[in-house]
């Protein structure tokens, strides 16, 4: 019995972790201008998201693919509505998490960052097909919140990976620095 206390203090932390990397993300994608990111739709909508011709500039914007250099929108697009889809329901988040492991899939295996970047990208794709199988196993229809403190998240390797494998937590940070500019507003 004396364990129980100390396995669930460390689960809270490591929730206490994942909250926090969802916070930050939410954070950060919150105080982007309205029109940058429309407001999700019920139905589908051929003017939901405009065509790339009819918002391509005429000079790439930064951080887009240009002479070989790696196109990031779609894994940070993908981060933010999973961020985002955290305060939903379950439904929400699936379809999130699948556009996360489509998008990290796109850029595996990653060359033009640091070694430790890469290995946690790999840990990343693993943790999102981790979490889509857990993600299924509830009512599309449930509230995230309602299942955040399950045992089958508190216990899954996914979140063993966000609070203990410091590649995967160096792959964060470069998301995070990558998809907003700076770490937490530098």
């Amino acid at each position: 019995m004396s364990l129980r206390p100390t396995r669930r203090g460390a689960h809270a932390r490591t929730a206490l972790v994942l909250c926090a990397v969802g916070t930050v993300l939410t954070g950060c994608s919150a105080g982007q201008d309205a029109a940058a990111s429309p407001a999700p739709s019920d139905s589908p909508s051929a003017t939901a998201t405009p065509s790339p011709a009819a918002t391509t500039p005429s000079t790439p914007p930064s951080g887009a693919a240009t002479g070989g250099t790696a196109d990031y929108t779609e894994l940070c697009d993908a981060n933010r509505e999973a961020a985002a889809a955290k305060a939903g329901t379950v439904g929400q988040d699936l379809a999130a998490a699948h556009r996360q492991a489509d998008a990290i899939a796109a850029l595996l295996p990653m060359t033009e960052v640091s070694p430790e970047v890469t290995a946690g990208a790999t840990v990343f794709a693993d943790s999102t097909a981790e979490l889509i199988g857990i993600l299924e196993q509830y009512p599309a229809d449930t509230a995230v919140v309602d299942i955040a403190l399950d045992d089958a998240l508190l216990q899954s390797q996914a979140l063993e990976s966000v609070a203990t494998n410091t590649d995967y937590q160096a792959f964060i940070a470069w998301t995070i620095e990558t998809c907003f500019g700076t770490i937490l507003g530098e």
